[in-house]
């Protein structure tokens, strides 16, 4: 009797898989041949990323042995192609490349605005910075020191990787433009700082020793040191006054 229902058990087990597979049996094939599909052309993008990677690497390496080997514009023409399209970080450094060219070039507006695209283009914190501080630095050279303290001080409050180089650039030009105390304060907050590099905290205790000390503020004068009169004395007449 047993034997009997454990037949009927499996017949209905049996049953019951097929009908499951003839149900489903499509649409989970289906799934899998999607995901299939779907993984290799994830490895088919990631292949293509590399390579595109690779070669725009190879190229913008090209564009800098062009332009140290004095082909001023066939390195241009490379990292403009470079900087028109693919990624933000390539297109970053091609116009960070075009900056550079124009600077070697001396043509320090076509430089500035080089600079000032890369750092707009840029997703990276540290590549949008390193743009922007160097774009300050021809601002230095080409602009008054408005200009630059407008430049460098977004840096310094977002407190990135470069920002104590910008605190450094500004204490500078703050020195060259008289604002001593501005310099003074800037070069202190550098040297008090444990986080900034040993390099720029050396810097800017050699700026304080050529700043000096503040002056200190003039005294008011002490009214109790004035003379006063002497209280047995008889005061003098005043003008129009008979004695």
């Amino acid at each position: 009797m047993t034997d009997v229902f454990e037949e009927v058990e499996e017949q209905v087990r049996q049953d019951r898989y097929a009908e499951w597979t003839r149900r489903y049996g499509p649409s989970v094939l289906a799934a899998v041949a999607v995901l299939v599909v779907g993984y290799l052309g994830w490895l088919g993008f990631q292949h293509w990323q590399r390579s595109q990677a690779q070669e725009r690497a190879g190229a913008l390496a090209e564009a800098v042995r062009l332009a140290g080997e004095g082909d001023a514009e066939q390195a241009a023409q490379t990292l403009e192609r470079l900087a028109g399209s693919g990624p933000p970080a390539f297109r970053a450094m091609a116009h960070m490349q075009r900056a550079a060219l124009a600077e070697a070039q001396g043509d320090l507006t076509e430089a500035l605005q080089a600079f000032d695209v890369a750092a707009s283009t840029a997703t990276d914190p540290i590549q949008r910075d390193t743009a922007r501080l160097r774009a300050a630095y021809l601002v230095a050279e080409t602009q008054d020191f408005s200009a630059l303290r407008a430049r460098v001080e977004p840096i310094i409050a977002e407190g990135g990787a470069v920002s104590f180089l910008a605190r450094e650039l500004l204490g500078i030009e703050a020195w060259e433009a008289g604002e001593r105390d501005l310099a003074r304060e800037t070069f202190q907050g550098i040297a008090d700082a444990f986080n900034a590099p040993e390099s720029v905290r050396q810097r800017a205790g050699l700026a304080l020793q050529v700043i000096g000390p503040a002056e200190p503020a003039a005294a008011a004068p002490d009214a109790a040191a004035q003379p006063q009169p002497d209280e047995g004395a008889t005061p003098a007449p005043a003008a129009g006054e008979s004695e």
